[in-house]
């Protein structure tokens, strides 16, 4: 599975977020830096093996399937994908057997266009069409494309058959249901920002005690396949502070890459910028603390040249009563050629010394004496993380999302020695799309739960031309610890392209509930779900509520904060205005957006009205 984050949305945002079908046969590993508690172990077969000779057994679909397709991920299942969609997925899986494109008679190969390809890099991208005029973009990654086919055309053929077979329809496979009810003890409302309407609104942040809000935005030129550049695209990229009882603007900086998470320091903010897709020699991501309160803001980089960081956490890790730094990279490949990272950056006794006079940029690495690094692993795809004691002895665990080959739910168990075990709770086919990963006791036996929120769908969801992929298995899931690193799923809400969410207790009834954004939902549909509320009925069962039609927006960030000074914990929303990944006349053409005139609140809030 390939995927630029997901929301991972997308992120993750959210978030990953540009999802293909499957992933890649590569006979390549990837090795975490840490003791694997749970280790799944494949035997991949060798690129170089001499062709079967005509006279040995013919192998069935699902025999091929296992002997390529679980080189690096779990064998897919029919039902995974649409039937109008598995052609493509099988064309593309070709690739990384040494096919040469041209096995399916009624598919069309055309080269990417030179504006989306405007340098050649290490993917490979084209479009594919089908008999019927769907299409779709594809990304391969060239490192994994063996020199010659390993299997033959017939066989490549006979995969496709199984899936195409015993799959569904697209009609059969989307969420059809009531729009749920309005939710009660919130008011939406358009809050007086002075911001433009229409942006795209990777994260926001509240700073309650000082009343500011910052905005991060961005065009997503760097998650636009192939590095297209458009005019203007250089200019969004940006934080800008308000007042957040006023609504004025009181200061704003342009950036290099796109803000994807933030969180509050003693002087100002502490800003996770994405970096670049495709990826660069060296990376562009970086972690940087801001200062908007003098009269030009003023940078501090702690980290810099990392690839696609999706999510950071301020956190005493080794109980020397400093704050270390946990941050997870997405990357953009397989296997450890990825540069994927989940890590650790442990604060030096230095580091107070030496960060007031930090400069705005430094070179790759870490500020220097102020930081030491940790790559805790290098698994492709880590695109969410949490931090919370998952076995209750005291010491702060990371909870961990991949979302590329492997789909799999990980604890990371800190030994107390600055080590960590990893703990595999669950993996899943490539189809899941995990885009984040939260915590909270839902049943107050002092264990903490996890929330998985799987939804990274680009352009699948009726997008254009782009062939229906429904995924029925994107959903918000619920994770019962039981103690001793046991976990059972006890709560699933089917929810097209899930991509972010919060857990908060926001009625004041003692246990957490739960409030989800969804940047790929059912296009196709009257009011497309893009906000749910489960509320927290106890016993793991949760209730799911929405708001009013006239509010509806397409949103890839969510935040809970008390955003009225009145001591309760409100929900503030990000538009998802995603360039290439929502419809391009949304704002104008869909049903839900008439009387707007084609405008679309940059942020919303949900007061908490309990």
């Amino acid at each position: 599975m390939i995927t630029i984050q997901k929301t991972a949305l997308l992120c993750g945002f959210v978030t990953s977020l540009l999802i293909l079908a499957t992933g890649c046969n590569s006979t390549s590993t990837d090795t975490p830096a840490t003791a694997d508690a749970a280790a799944v172990a494949a035997a991949p077969a060798s690129a170089d093996a001499p062709a079967r000779e005509s006279n040995v057994q013919e192998l069935t679909a699902q025999e091929l399937i296992q002997q390529h397709c679980t080189r690096c991920h779990l064998a897919p299942e029919p039902r995974d994908l649409s039937r109008e969609y598995w052609s493509f997925a099988i064309q593309y899986m070709g690739n990384y057997v040494g096919m040469k494109g041209d096995e399916f008679d009624d598919m069309t190969v055309s080269p990417a266009p030179p504006e989306a390809e405007p340098q050649q890099d290490y993917t490979k991208r084209y479009t594919l069409t089908d008999s019927h005029g769907f299409s779709r973009d594809f990304g391969v990654f060239k490192p994994q494309i063996p020199p010659e086919p390993e299997m033959s055309k017939e066989e490549l053929q006979r995969i496709r058959a199984y899936f195409v077979e015993n799959s569904l329809p697209w009609t059969d496979m989307e969420i059809k249901r009531p729009k749920a009810p309005l939710l009660p003890g919130f008011k939406p409302v358009v809050p007086n920002l002075d911001l433009e309407a229409n942006a795209l609104v990777l994260a926001t942040l509240v700073d309650e005690e000082r009343r500011r809000i910052y905005v991060g935005r961005s065009v997503i030129d760097d998650w636009v396949g192939g590095g297209e550049r458009k005019a203007g695209f250089d200019k969004w990229d940006d934080i800008v502070e308000f007042d957040l009882d006023s609504g004025k603007k009181i200061g704003q900086t342009n950036l290099l890459t796109d803000p994807i998470h933030m969180a509050l320091t003693e002087t100002g903010v502490r800003v996770l910028t994405h970096g670049r897709f495709p990826m660069t020699k060296v990376g562009l991501a970086a972690l940087t603390d801001w200062e908007f309160e003098g009269d030009t803001p003023k940078a501090r980089m702690l980290v810099n040249g990392k690839q696609r960081f999706v999510k950071f956490h301020d956190v005493d890790l080794n109980g020397d009563g400093l704050k270390d730094i946990v941050a997870n990279a997405f990357g953009d490949g397989v296997f450890g050629d990825a540069q994927a990272e989940l890590d650790i950056y442990w604060q030096t006794p230095d580091y107070a010394t030496l960060w007031p006079d930090a400069p705005a940029e430094i070179a790759p690495g870490v500020l220097p004496g102020a930081l030491r690094e940790t790559i805790l692993s290098k698994q492709a795809g880590l695109i969410s993380s949490a931090i919370a004691d998952m076995n209750n002895d005291g010491r702060p665990d990371i909870v961990a999302l991949a979302a590329q080959a492997r789909q799999e739910l990980m604890v990371f168990i800190n030994n107390g020695d600055e080590t960590f075990t990893r703990h595999l709770i669950e993996e899943n086919r490539p189809a899941f799309g995990g885009n984040s990963v939260e915590l909270g006791d839902f049943d107050g036996d002092g264990n903490i739960d996890i929330v998985v929120l799987n939804g990274d769908n680009v352009v699948g969801n009726h997008i254009a031309k782009n062939v229906p992929a429904p995924r029925p298995q994107h959903s918000v899931r619920v994770f019962k610890n039981h103690g001793g690193l046991k976990f059972t799923r006890e709560f699933t809400y089917p929810m097209p392209g899930a991509a972010r969410g919060v857990v908060n207790d926001f009625d004041g009834d003692g246990d957490p509930d739960i409030a989800v954004v969804a940047l790929f939902p059912q296009w196709n549909a009257a009011e497309p779900e893009s906000f749910v509320y489960l509320e927290n009925k106890g016993d793991f069962t949760f209730e799911p509520f929405s708001f009013a039609s006239e509010f509806f927006g397409i949103w890839v960030s969510i935040e809970a904060a008390d955003v009225n000074n009145d001591q309760k914990t409100d929900i503030v929303l990000g538009l998802g205005d995603f360039p290439g990944l929502v419809p391009e006349n949304w704002r104008t053409e869909h049903p839900i957006m008439q009387g707007r005139g084609g405008n679309a609140a940059s942020v919303i809030y949900l007061i908490n009205t309990h």
